[in-house]
């Protein structure tokens, strides 16, 4: 992960909460994952980042994340590749796209 030590790496995927999602294939520091902001660190108390408790409160999503962690990325959909029937990754995009032109 671009911007964290390699002390905090050691111990990633010790906690139920740090559940790998995904795979890198290629070198990571020409991907996306260059762009998604890491600066908040871990969870509280561990880090700058959220408090569990409050991000499930009423407002945790629409008012408590955006204001205390303005810099905060989000994923906003993903698709398993291999399920979604194309041919090649290139494929994939150009449908991608043409459904995001169509909304």
């Amino acid at each position: 992960m671009p911007g964290v030590d390699q002390e905090q790496l050691d111990y990633f995927g010790e906690n139920s909460w740090e559940t790998p999602f995904g795979f890198l294939e290629g070198n990571i520091e020409e991907s996306a994952l260059t762009k998604i902001y890491s600066g908040y660190g871990d969870i509280n108390p561990w880090g700058k980042g959220p408090e569990l408790g409050r991000i499930y409160d009423e407002d945790g999503y629409s008012s408590y994340l955006p204001n205390a962690f303005p810099l905060l990325d989000y994923i906003e959909r993903c698709y398993v590749v291999d399920e979604a029937e194309v041919d090649s990754e290139e494929e994939f995009i150009e449908e991608e796209y043409e459904e995001d032109e169509g909304d």
